[in-house]
């Protein structure tokens, strides 16, 4: 069974011009497609809609959504935290 997507959940994009690269879920919306960043390609004030089916789970960092919620966090530290999990993935 597969792991339920939440938003704080780090995911590798299976499918699509940005395939296999890692994504903040940044929510959920009320049909369930996932609004996901990584501040580079997809930018905090510019999120990507994307298929669940698409993506896969990596990790969980709940601390990195939260950090989001501050106005000091920038696009650039934003790719440096997501990308410290490129270890982490299969």
């Amino acid at each position: 069974m597969d792991r339920i997507i939440q938003a704080g959940d780090i995911v590798k994009s299976l499918s699509g011009h940005d395939k296999n690269q890692l994504f903040l879920v940044l929510s959920i919306d009320k049909f369930g497609f996932l609004d996901i960043i990584n501040g580079r390609s997809r930018k905090i004030e510019k999120p990507k809609k994307k298929n669940p089916k698409h993506v896969q789970f990596v990790a969980t960092d709940k601390n990195l959504l939260n950090r989001l919620n501050s106005p000091t966090i920038t696009n650039a530290e934003l790719y440096k935290l997501i990308n410290l999990y490129k270890n982490n993935e299969e």
